[in-house]
């Protein structure tokens, strides 16, 4: 035990010399959750291997134009990921497993007001964002610390149950 700002405490030692598997071990123990949604890794978005996710939320060639298009913006800056396949749960649900941070969405809205839904994986809060905005907003969330439904207009897409 030492002191260290006028409180006892016991320091922890990472031993590196063992190969990788310890530091395996380490991340898995401090980030790996497993709650009432299920399991995932629960990164901060600075050492979350895979930043974004884009989903269309229906495979109709709109909709798959502008998530391209975004997707194409995004990965000159971010390591980002495309999904098309199952329902809007299921894709959120592997990307949290992965540890994704933030996941967006295009749906009808995205063609009308020319803006996204922005999920975010540890609240599962989301937020409108523009999509002209959308690149500098990821960019200070991911690198700056900032909250990201502060760029747009939160909202509720679960429906109350009668």
């Amino acid at each position: 035990e030492i002191f260290y700002e006028g409180k006892k405490i016991l320091p922890h030692v990472l031993e590196l010399s063992f190969g990788v598997d310890r530091n395996v071990w380490m991340l898995l123990d401090l980030f790996y959750s497993v709650g009432k949604e299920g399991s995932m890794f629960k990164f901060p978005p600075t050492l979350s291997p895979i930043k974004v996710a884009i989903f269309p939320l229906v495979k109709r060639p709109d909709f798959e134009k502008i998530a391209q298009e975004i997707f194409q913006d995004l990965k000159k800056m971010f390591s980002v990921v495309y999904d098309k396949s199952g329902s809007i749960g299921r894709r959120y649900a592997r990307n949290d497993e992965t540890g994704t941070f933030f996941c967006i969405t295009i749906d009808d809205d995205s063609l009308k007001k020319k803006d996204v839904t922005v999920r975010v994986r540890d609240s599962g809060k989301q937020a409108r964002i523009k999509i002209k905005n959308l690149k500098e907003s990821l960019r200070k969330a991911i690198d700056e610390g900032e909250n990201i439904l502060k760029f747009g207009e939160i909202v509720n897409t679960r429906k109350k149950q009668p």
